[in-house]
């Protein structure tokens, strides 16, 4: 699966504030989150099946943003391949799930093409907007025409910190979608949305399913 512009020693030197202080707050907490976020919510299992439907079974999907591997786990239930990328290794740890790497999403270990889709359930979230586009590249990247990408966002706008994540005191850095800015940069990428979905808990959350134009 290697390939691509991946580089992760070098994004690591590189890692702008957000992203460096966000990861650092999950190091902390990350066990404290594999427990607060085992359960789910419910429209966890519609988006699973939606997105299941829209690819043959046993292809190879990545989870990226997998954190302790939760939605890891489904997507294998589902008849998938999955593997997962986190960039924070205690997330890794904790879990204990096998095919899992560290990485960035920004530049993922991925041959282009490789996949059949990617899963990112509440992780572009905590990437600052200005890194947005290269991200939704990345992931245009690595999926192969007609394959599908997840997203699940903060609904809003603006960005910025919040702290006091799971029992910490540390920062997270939060970063707001709005359908029609999302929507409008999957399709620049060559990403068609064909699902919106809503819902709330703690704050409003947006889900969108994109399919990779060829």
């Amino acid at each position: 699966m290697a390939g691509g512009n991946s580089n992760f020693p070098r994004t690591l030197r590189a890692m702008d504030l957000e992203i460096r202080d966000t990861r650092s707050t999950y190091e902390v907490v990350a066990g404290e989150f594999a427990r607060a976020q085992a359960e789910g919510h419910p429209e966890l299992r519609h988006d699973i099946d939606s997105f299941a439907r829209m690819l043959p079974p046993a292809l190879l999907v990545a989870d990226v943003g997998c954190g302790p591997g939760r939605d890891l786990t489904l997507l294998r239930a589902a008849g998938m391949r999955a593997v997962g990328f986190d960039l924070t290794e205690a997330m890794l740890r904790v879990g204990g799930r096998s095919g899992v790497a560290q990485a960035d999403m920004r530049h993922l270990p991925v041959r282009t093409g490789a996949l059949d889709g990617i899963w990112c359930q509440a992780a572009l979230l905590h990437i600052p907007h200005r890194y947005a586009p290269a991200v939704v590249a990345e992931f245009a990247r690595c999926v192969r025409a007609g394959g599908a990408v997840h997203l699940a966002v903060a609904e809003g706008s603006g960005e910025g910190w919040e702290e006091f994540a799971y029992g910490s005191d540390g920062r997270r850095w939060f970063a707001y979608h709005t359908e029609e800015s999302l929507g409008g940069l999957l399709a620049a990428h060559g990403l068609a949305v064909v699902e919106v979905r809503r819902h709330h808990h703690r704050r409003d959350w947006l889900r969108m399913l994109a399919v990779r134009n060829a």
